[in-house]
């Protein structure tokens, strides 16, 4: 008997199939089969999976739900895999970011409050905490700002605007004893875009850090040329531009981003390897959904797909925050600055984080900017530098009046 059910389960495709039509039919149960993270995949493995799911459905007795991308449904129901089978659409919009967080902050004041116990302890108390999260949620529920900034900035991802939150409570480049303070006087406290924006781009630490922020250094150069500051604004602004090039799906070839690159003088090199970083830190996107990897020097290597287009996370970065006050005073430190006379200055107070010192080199390092903006005479039709900058003076003078009542006291 034992050799007989071994040789029975011996095809384990076929043994599977029979255990679940035999427990569907006794327990009379429709069984479900979820085929997830298809999406995540190639066009071709997704063909596959979708062929697979097909069989599932027709001979194991099973409803079979697979996920697949719109792009990817829409080209195999032309000529794929789709075609040539019946199937039934559903589409699940992702939920609202806004009322994810909301939920979830309302929980935390709950436990907070001692309304709702936890395991570790009975119940917990704490009016500081229960302060800063009142001031939190209404900052979130009634400014517009903090909510485009996390929809746009973790590229609607529910879990990065969660964490980005959850960081944002435990940072140590927020000032919480401030924030319970004027709870405690005002009751009210609506905490402005550049602080949480702080806490985004600086993570635990004092100073930017690549590994450890969401944001990407605009500026930052992989040879000994100034000009190459610009390499990544322009890249992402001519993706990002309306052209005859750019396909229905809003992807730009590789090849035409080449061609427009060198027209800059940037070389097929330098366009490569900021065309792996950008994709592998979501700025832009493929068309294929690839990753780079990342040899023994840091060096991003792998062919590069035939498409791109920008991201939400590229569009924040180039439009909200590479002329604001609070990103460049964040890139300061982390991007090569080639004018020495502007460098001597800046090295005496490099340890300073107070707010007149963090002003006065931030507006330094602006000018440089400016300075090497036209000198390389770099315009181009979709993406001019100083009108990035003149759109975000305000936060420069929200500082400036910060700066001018502290020198004033």
């Amino acid at each position: 008997m034992l050799d007989h059910l071994d040789e029975m389960s011996k095809e384990k495709d076929q043994h599977l199939k029979k255990a679940i039509n035999y427990y569907s039919k006794s327990t009379k149960r429709q069984f479900i089969v979820i085929i997830d993270n298809a999406d995540q995949r190639e066009y071709e493995t997704q063909q596959q999976a979708f062929i697979i799911s097909h069989e599932l459905a027709k001979n194991w007795q099973s409803l079979v739900f697979i996920a697949l991308r719109p792009n990817t449904f829409y080209r195999s129901q032309r000529s794929g895999a789709l075609s040539a089978y019946p199937h039934k659409i559903f589409t699940i919009e992702p939920p609202r970011i806004d009322k994810i967080i909301e939920k979830r902050l309302n929980y935390a004041l709950e436990i907070s409050e001692g309304k709702i116990p936890i395991e570790t302890f009975s119940t917990l108390k704490s009016m500081n905490l229960t302060l800063f999260l009142k001031a939190l949620l209404d900052s979130l529920l009634h400014n517009s700002e903090l909510y485009e900034f996390l929809s746009n900035i973790t590229g609607g991802n529910i879990r990065k605007s969660i964490e980005l939150v959850a960081k944002f409570i435990g940072s140590p480049n927020v000032d919480c004893e401030k924030i319970i303070d004027i709870m405690k006087r005002k009751n009210e406290y609506r905490i402005p875009l550049h602080e949480f924006t702080k806490s985004a781009l600086l993570g635990d630490y004092g100073h930017y850090h690549p590994d450890h922020s969401i944001a990407i250094n605009m500026y930052e150069v992989s040879q000994s040329e100034a000009k190459e500051h610009f390499l990544k604004p322009l890249l992402l602004a001519f993706i990002d531009s309306d052209s005859p090039l750019k396909d229905s799906n809003y992807f730009y070839s590789t090849d035409n981003i080449f061609k427009e690159m060198q027209n800059y003088g940037f070389s097929v090199t330098q366009t490569e390897n900021n065309l792996r970083l950008l994709t592998n830190r979501k700025l832009i996107e493929t068309s294929q959904r690839v990753t780079f990897e990342e040899d023994e020097e840091g060096m991003l290597f792998g062919e590069l797909p035939r498409q791109f287009r920008v991201t939400s996370i590229g569009a924040y970065h180039l439009k909200k925050w590479i002329g604001n006050f609070a990103y460049l005073d964040a890139m300061v430190f982390d991007t090569p600055i080639f004018n020495d006379d502007l460098i001597q200055p800046m090295i005496k107070k490099s340890e300073s984080f107070h707010i007149s010192d963090r002003y006065e080199r931030t507006v330094k390092f602006k000018e440089y900017l400016l300075t090497v903006w036209n000198q390389f005479n770099l315009e181009a039709s979709y993406f001019d530098f100083p009108t990035v900058v003149s759109n975000e003076k305000q936060s420069f003078n929200t500082v400036k009046r910060a700066v001018d009542r502290i020198q004033n006291l």
